[in-house]
C-alpha cells in the first residue's frame, strides 16, 4: 500500500513538473527606472517563461539611441505552491546617448517581439546624488580652484558605501578639452558619519587642461548594484540588485592661460632643479680625450612624458656623442618628481681654452607665481695637445726583442693520479645511470602487466538509476520523466532542469543531441497522453553514458580535475 501511495504522488508531482513545458511562452519587460540622468546607466530586463535554448536576442536596434553593453542571461526553474515554472531571463545594460524621450524599440526574440518602452533622459545635474539614508553617496574634491595651462590638477574623489554591493565601476570625471588619468593607488578605509559605519573607497585623477577659461570638472559616476532584501513571505526572503548611479559635486575651476612676459618654453611646477653629478672636477684634458657629463633635470608635478629636452649649445670644435635619455619618476618631499638623466660624451679637437656654455631653463614658479630660472653655470677647460709616446728614462739601453728561437715553449704537466679518481667516478656514476635505466623499464612492464590484469567495473550505481531503470521498462513518460530528474540531480548536484543535462553528461555531440531530442519528445508525451513514445533510445543513451563515465574513470586514475570528467 505504501508503495502505490508513493508512486501516485510521484506521479501527480511529475505532471506539475511539466506543466511549464506545455504553457503558452510569454514575454515581460521591464527597465530598472523610466526617468534617467545622461551618462546614468539603467537595465532593461526581458523575462520568457520558457527555458528553450532556441530563443536567441537581437539587441542591434538598441544600438541607434543607446551604449549597448554586453547582455547576461540566466535560467531558472521553481516549484512554488504545487506549481512548476521555468523562465529564461536577459538582462542588458544601457547608456541614453543624448537628452530627451527616447523609446527601447521592440526586440525579437525568435518568433516572439518584446513591447517597446518610453523614458525620460535628463541633463545630469551639478548635485551630489543623494539616495535613501545615505546607504552610498560620494565626495569630491580638487587640491587647487585655479591653475595654469599645463598644470598639474588633481581631483579626489571619496565613496562612502553602508550597505553590501556588488559589480561597482567608477567611470572617469570629465572636463571638456582636457585629458584625465587615474592618479596613483587607490585606498580602502573605514570612517563614522552620524552614527553610521562606512567603508570608503578613495581615488585619485589628474587633469590636464588644453585651453583656458572657466569650467566646471563634471562627477565621476559610480556604477553598480545595491544588494536589498525582500520579503516574499513569512518564512521567505529574496535578495534582490537594484542597480545605482551615485555622483558627488560637480567643481568649478579656472584654467589660467601662460603669462604674456614669461621667457623661453612655457614650463610651469612647483619645483625644478638642474643636477651635474659628477662635477667636472678636472679642469685639463687633452685633443682626444673624452670628457663625460651626466646631467639630471627633476620638475616636479610634471608627467614625464611632458619633460623639456635640454639644449647645451656646444660650440662647433666639439664633437658630442650623446646616450639615450632616461626617463623615470620617483617621490621626494610629498611632491612626485618626473626625471630626465642625460649622459654624453665630447670630445675636444682643438687645444686651447675650452668654454662649456651656461644650460639655463626658464620656469614658472606655481607657489610664488612667478618666473624663475635652473641654471648650469659655464665652465672653463684647457685643452692640451695631444700627448706623444716617449721613452722610459730608467733604461737607457735599447731593447732587444726575443728571437723566436730563444722563446720557451710551455709546457703541459698532467696529474696521472687526479686523471685515475676522474675516470672511476665517470665509470660509478655511467653505471648508476645504467641501473636507473633498467629500473625503470622493470617498473613499466609491472605497470602494464598489473593494468591488463584488472577487469573494468561499472561503478555501483545508487537507488535513483535503479528506480530510473525500473520505470524505464515500465514505459510510463510521466514516471520516466520524475525518476530521469532524481538520477540526474544525484549525479549532478548543481542541476536545476534536464534542459541543463547535455553540459553534464558524458556523451559525445551527436549522442548528445539525440538525448536532448529524447527528452523533447518526453516532455510532449507527458503533456499528451495519446503521444506514442518509446523509452529504449533513452535507455541506450543513459547506458552510454555510464559506460563512457567507467572508461574515463579508469583511465584517469590520477586525475584532480573532476570537471574535466564532463566535458
Amino acid at each position: 500500500m505504501q508503495i502505490i501511495r508513493s508512486t501516485v504522488t510521484t506521479l501527480f508531482l511529475s505532471l506539475f513538473l511539466i506543466q511549464g513545458n506545455c504553457a503558452t511562452p510569454q514575454l515581460q519587460t521591464s527597465v530598472s527606472d523610466n526617468a534617467v540622468l545622461l551618462g546614468d546607466l539603467f537595465v532593461l530586463t526581458i523575462t520568457l517563461n520558457d527555458s528553450d535554448s532556441d530563443y536567441q536576442l537581437d539587441t542591434r536596434p538598441l544600438e541607434k539611441e543607446f551604449t549597448v553593453y554586453r547582455p547576461s542571461q540566466s535560467r531558472n526553474s521553481k516549484y512554488i505552491n504545487g506549481k512548476f515554472s521555468q523562465q529564461t531571463q536577459w538582462q542588458i545594460t544601457l547608456q541614453a546617448k543624448r537628452v530627451g524621450e527616447l523609446t527601447i524599440p521592440a526586440l525579437k526574440l525568435g518568433s516572439l517581439t518584446t513591447q517597446a518602452i518610453k523614458i525620460s533622459v535628463e541633463k545630469s545635474s551639478d548635485q551630489a546624488t543623494e539616495t535613501e539614508d545615505n546607504k552610498i553617496f560620494m565626495e569630491n574634491s580638487l587640491n587647487k580652484n585655479s591653475v595654469y595651462l599645463g598644470q598639474q590638477l588633481i581631483l579626489t574623489t571619496k565613496i562612502f558605501i553602508s550597505e553590501n554591493t556588488n559589480e561597482l565601476e567608477l567611470l572617469a570625471p570629465s572636463l571638456a578639452d582636457a585629458t584625465v588619468t587615474v592618479y596613483g593607488q587607490d585606498k580602502e578605509g573605514q570612517t563614522i558619519r552620524n552614527g553610521t559605519r562606512y567603508k570608503t573607497i578613495t581615488r585619485q585623477f589628474q587633469i590636464s587642461a588644453k585651453q583656458a577659461g572657466d569650467f566646471t570638472v563634471k562627477s565621476p559616476l559610480l556604477t553598480g548594484n545595491l544588494r536589498k532584501i525582500v520579503k516574499i513571505s513569512e518564512w521567505q526572503n529574496s535578495v534582490i540588485a537594484d542597480p545605482i548611479n551615485i555622483r558627488g559635486d560637480a567643481l568649478p575651476i579656472e584654467i589660467k592661460a601662460k603669462p604674456e612676459d614669461f621667457q623661453g618654453e612655457w614650463l610651469i611646477s612647483d619645483d625644478v632643479r638642474l643636477i651635474e653629478d659628477p662635477t667636472l672636477n678636472q679642469q685639463t684634458y687633452h685633443v682626444g680625450e673624452p670628457i663625460t657629463r651626466n646631467i639630471t633635470l627633476q620638475v616636479a608635478s610634471v608627467d614625464k612624458a611632458k619633460l623639456p629636452e635640454i639644449k647645451f649649445n656646444y660650440p662647433q670644435s666639439l664633437r658630442f656623442y650623446p646616450d639615450q635619455d632616461e626617463l623615470k619618476e620617483g617621490q621626494a618631499n610629498g611632491l612626485l618628481y618626473a626625471v630626465r638623466s642625460m649622459r654624453h660624451a665630447i670630445i675636444a679637437d682643438q687645444s686651447g681654452e675650452l668654454i662649456l656654455p651656461e644650460i639655463k631653463m626658464g620656469w614658472w614658479n606655481s607657489q610664488t607665481d612667478k618666473q624663475e630660472f635652473a641654471i648650469l653655470p659655464a665652465q672653463t677647460l684647457t685643452i692640451l695637445a695631444a700627448e706623444k709616446d716617449t721613452v722610459s728614462p730608467a733604461s737607457n739601453n735599447p731593447v732587444i726583442p726575443a728571437s723566436p728561437i730563444d722563446e720557451i715553449k710551455p709546457t703541459l704537466i698532467v696529474d696521472h693520479q687526479a686523471l685515475i679518481y676522474w675516470q672511476i667516478i665517470s665509470a660509478l656514476l655511467l653505471l648508476v645511470i645504467v641501473m636507473l635505466i633498467f629500473y625503470h623499464l622493470y617498473y613499466r612492464r609491472l605497470q602494464k602487466s598489473s593494468k591488463a590484469q584488472n577487469i573494468k567495473k561499472v561503478e555501483p550505481l545508487d537507488n535513483s538509476y535503479s528506480a530510473l531503470q525500473v520505470q524505464l521498462k515500465k514505459n510510463d513518460p510521466a514516471l520516466i520523466y520524475q525518476a530521469l530528474l532524481n538520477y540526474a540531480q544525484s549525479e549532478f548536484p548543481i542541476l536545476k532542469s534536464l534542459s541543463q543535462l547535455n553540459d553534464y553528461i558524458s556523451l559525445n555531440e551527436q549522442d548528445k543531441q539525440q538525448l536532448a531530442a529524447e527528452i523533447k519528445s518526453l516532455e510532449n508525451a507527458c503533456c499528451t497522453p495519446s503521444a506514442d513514445w518509446n523509452s529504449t533510445q533513452l535507455t541506450v543513451l543513459i547506458t552510454k553514458h555510464l559506460q563512457k563515465k567507467s572508461n574515463h574513470t579508469a583511465n584517469n586514475i590520477m586525475d584532480l580535475n573532476p570537471s574535466k570528467a564532463h566535458k
